[in-house]
């Protein structure tokens, strides 16, 4: 008769709007950001257990569904300028005969619109440990070439790899490299926009307050306060704004042979 008032206890973190261990593991298996790599699962364990510590994350959970699939959520507590952070790291095997890793990263305030990503960077950090065969690139993956002799890279998906080079999507041919790097996803800069635009707001608006005052109004004070806080508010808007359709895009480097 007790196991309902239980169940919903465990449900009030995620109905009052916080994320938690158990949230993360039951989100459906196929989300998240997604990334193929040709190597044993215990190697991709390890090279994900080994990326969550360079990202100042714990390890909070790890299950073990079937033979070939892991799964691990890892947190962080809350800060000063943060809400904390989980991360589900899920591990399978894909049909194509590579292995499928997953990302998701939420904050741990639900209601937090300023949250930055952190799959690509966890993506990152695993490359960083695993072989170049491990990285591929493989068919519908994002890849920033340089072709041999060539100033510029050209960024496009791959469509095929070939014995001599790669096959963009469009037709384009790729033989000998100069450099390869995969993508692994884009965060925004959502955050750091709205504190950008708080400052320079704040600013702008006691400007206008100060020039718009007179020196021997009583109320000057207010009226330069009033300005700042108007373009604190408005500079927050804009810059957040701003932040949001600014997008950093993450790449791996492959070793070329």
């Amino acid at each position: 008769m007790q196991l309902p008032k239980w169940s919903s206890l465990a449900l009030l973190p995620a109905l009052a709007g916080c994320a938690t261990v158990g949230m993360m593991k039951g989100l459906p298996p196929d989300v998240g950001r997604l990334a193929l790599y040709a190597a044993p699962t215990d190697t991709l364990v390890a090279a994900a257990e080994e990326a969550i510590v360079q990202q100042h994350l714990r390890l909070a959970d790890t299950s073990r569904p079937d033979a070939d699939t892991r799964v691990m959520i890892a947190s962080r507590p809350p800060g000063l300028f943060s809400n904390g952070e989980y991360v589900r790291v899920r591990i399978s095997r894909d049909s194509g005969g590579l292995m499928a890793v997953r990302v998701v990263s939420q904050s741990g305030s639900l209601l937090d619109m300023g949250h930055r990503d952190r799959a690509p960077r966890v993506f990152a950090a695993m490359d960083a440990q695993l072989s170049a065969t491990a990285l591929g690139p493989w068919p519908g993956v994002l890849v920033r070439a340089t072709p041999r002799g060539a100033s510029a890279p050209l960024i496009g998906r791959v469509a095929r790899v070939t014995p001599d080079g790669l096959v963009l999507e469009g037709g384009l041919r790729i033989g000998a490299l100069d450099s390869l790097a995969v993508g692994r996803g884009s965060y925004r800069h959502t955050r750091e926009g709205a504190l950008i635009g708080l400052l320079v707001g704040g600013v702008i608006g006691g400007l206008i307050g100060s020039a718009n005052t007179d020196s021997g109004d009583p109320w000057a004070s207010l009226n330069i306060l009033a300005g700042i806080s108007v373009g604190i508010g408005a500079g927050a808007v804009v810059g957040g704004a701003l932040g949001a359709g600014a997008r950093t895009e993450v790449w791996s480097p492959v070793p070329i042979h």
